[in-house]
């Protein structure tokens, strides 16, 4: 099944439209404004609730929980701290994330088993999930991860603009 996620891969998510090949929506992804924390909901294109992703932590390396019928289903957390790959795990579901921010390609997999992959576009990136996948559990994964490195984009510039200031 492939899944196209409209919108900057750099953005702040407010709201999102996932379409089908022949650009049909099928999924709606909001933030919710209200919720403490950043919490973002999945919903079908008939409006019922699918699922939610929500954050952990408050700073530093946060991770996002996936939600479904309100139980937590995974936890998805960046590998390493220090690594420039963006790497993840995926708890619970024993799912590794590998991509490369110079091919804009990432690659879910559990174990030799590939369950999806995702090519980043600046407007509309693609999700190709195998046919046994929960479509609705890989989307909220990887945009657990899309969040994640948003939030580590916004954490990059803002150190680097400190850093520019005059030191005495």
């Amino acid at each position: 099944m492939k899944l196209f996620i409209k919108g900057k891969m750099f953005d702040k998510l407010d709201k999102v439209t996932v379409t089908g090949e022949n650009d049909e929506a099928l999924y709606y992804l909001e933030r919710d404004t209200s919720a403490e924390g950043h919490m973002i909901s999945v919903t079908g294109a008939d409006g019922q609730k699918l699922g939610d992703i929500e954050q952990r932590g408050a700073t530093g390396l946060v991770s996002f929980a996936v939600l479904k019928d309100g139980a937590e289903i995974a936890v998805v957390e960046r590998k390493s701290k220090v690594s420039i790959q963006p790497n993840f795990v995926v708890k619970g579901l024993d799912w590794d994330v590998a991509g490369s921010i110079v091919s804009t390609k990432y690659k879910v997999t559990k174990g030799d088993k590939n369950i999806g992959t995702l090519k980043v576009a600046l407007l509309k990136s693609e999700l190709d999930i195998v046919d046994d996948a929960d479509p609705v559990v890989v989307l909220a994964v990887v945009m657990a991860i899309r969040n994640m490195l948003f939030r580590a984009s916004i954490a990059g510039a803002a150190a680097a603009t400190a850093g520019a200031g005059i030191h005495g």
